[in-house]
């Protein structure tokens, strides 16, 4: 079969078509690739933006968070060389709820339902537009002609944000005492989102989208199925709607196992799902048994364990049964990112699986070169402890 332009490839497997080999999808945050496939240890900027948009360019046909630079990790987070790599690209911060009291927790939820009821007091929609295309006029500077397609946009019913900002504890207080207060939060959210979307919208700068909720975790949902249908589904679909009034294909993403609500997620339109997290219970072979025929599939190769502490044949071995159990409308990639904490040579291994062949880096002696940088942040680290 004649070799695919990313494009042409992407649209195939989404579409359930045959393809010239299988196509990866991933958010890749590895400051190793970065430097593997460049040549150059993404320094914090735009520079560092721009070098990780090429090395994705170089792996992935389809991928989000493109042109995410390195940010320096907060002064108090740790003084161990390898977290602090691991954090170079995390906003995550470890700390207690900082809410004082539960009380306190639902005053910021009023404050917020004020604000964000006057949402449309200074929605722009015409400047989002052209501040989208600008950006992707920028980052499509910085890669090939036969560029990975980008997510255009990453679209949430507010779920995470207030559940995330509360804590599960006093979240899942309000929702016993107050339960309108949250319904009201998720409503202005998706109200808004959905004019974003209609904003940005335009298949020319990409033809997918990322739809969002963390709902699930290990074996099990985070919310019961009769919430999840009376609070998320019925605006996540609002959000599917609006992007396909656009021609734009939605990927849904919850880490966790989903299983349970699977085909209350098909009926609010999702095109595609992610990460299929398989140390949580998820299967890609069951989901496309029972899915496969409805949606398209990424991820699958597990990212906690596999990729940051297996070894490159046991991913080699992995990849090749994920290609088998889902041999159409698959692409390839982590469960949920390709982070710091993964190993090169096991990245490395999931690229050879799909091209057929062993990833070159940007020169010969790029494994040296990672190898002494690495080397030199321990120094420098040892030298400062010493020091103490």
């Amino acid at each position: 079969m004649a070799k695919m332009t990313k494009r042409e490839r992407v649209l195939a497997t989404i579409n359930h078509q045959e393809t010239d080999r299988v196509p990866l999808y991933d958010l890749m945050l590895n400051d190793d690739c970065i430097e593997y496939f460049t040549g150059s240890y993404p320094p914090y900027g735009e520079e560092g933006a721009r070098l990780q948009a090429q090395a994705v360019d170089y792996m992935l046909d389809m991928a989000r968070g493109v042109g995410a630079a390195p940010s320096q990790p907060p002064v108090d987070f740790t003084d161990d060389p390898t977290l602090l790599e691991y954090a170079r690209y995390s906003s995550i911060t470890y700390k207690h709820n900082s809410f004082r009291s539960y009380e306190e927790s639902v005053e910021w939820v009023k404050s917020q339902n004020l604000a964000l009821s006057k949402w449309k007091d200074s929605f722009d929609a015409k400047q989002i537009g052209e501040n989208t295309r600008k950006h992707f006029e920028r980052l499509y500077s910085w890669m090939s002609e036969d560029h990975t397609i980008c997510c255009l946009h990453q679209s949430g019913v507010g779920l995470d944000d207030i559940r995330g900002r509360m804590g599960i504890e006093y979240f899942s207080y309000l929702d016993a005492d107050n339960p309108g207060l949250i319904s009201e939060f998720l409503e202005l959210c998706t109200e808004r989102e959905e004019a974003i979307i209609h904003a940005i919208s335009d298949p020319e700068i990409s033809i997918f989208a990322l739809t969002y909720g963390d709902i699930a975790m290990k074996d099990k949902l985070l919310h019961s199925p009769e919430w999840l249908r009376r609070e998320f589904f019925p605006r996540l679909k609002r959000l599917n709607d609006a992007y396909h009034e656009h021609d734009i294909k939605c990927l849904f993403h919850s880490d966790g196992n989903i299983m349970e609500v699977m085909p209350d997620l098909i009926e609010t339109g999702i095109d595609g799902v992610n990460p299929i997290e398989t140390v949580a219970g998820m299967d890609v072979g069951e989901v496309y048994r029972l899915y496969g025929d409805k949606i398209f599939l990424t991820g699958g190769i597990d990212m906690s364990q596999l990729l940051s502490n297996g070894t490159p044949d046991q991913v080699r071995e992995v990849c090749q049964k994920a290609i088998k159990d889902a041999p159409t409308g698959y692409f390839m990639g982590s469960t949920t990112e390709i982070d710091n904490s993964s190993r090169l040579e096991n990245i490395l291994a999931m690229i050879e699986v799909s091209w057929g062949h062993y990833p070159q880096g940007a020169k010969p002696d790029i494994i040296e070169q990672i190898k002494r940088r690495k080397q030199e942040i321990i120094r420098k680290y040892q030298e400062l402890k010493k020091r103490d």
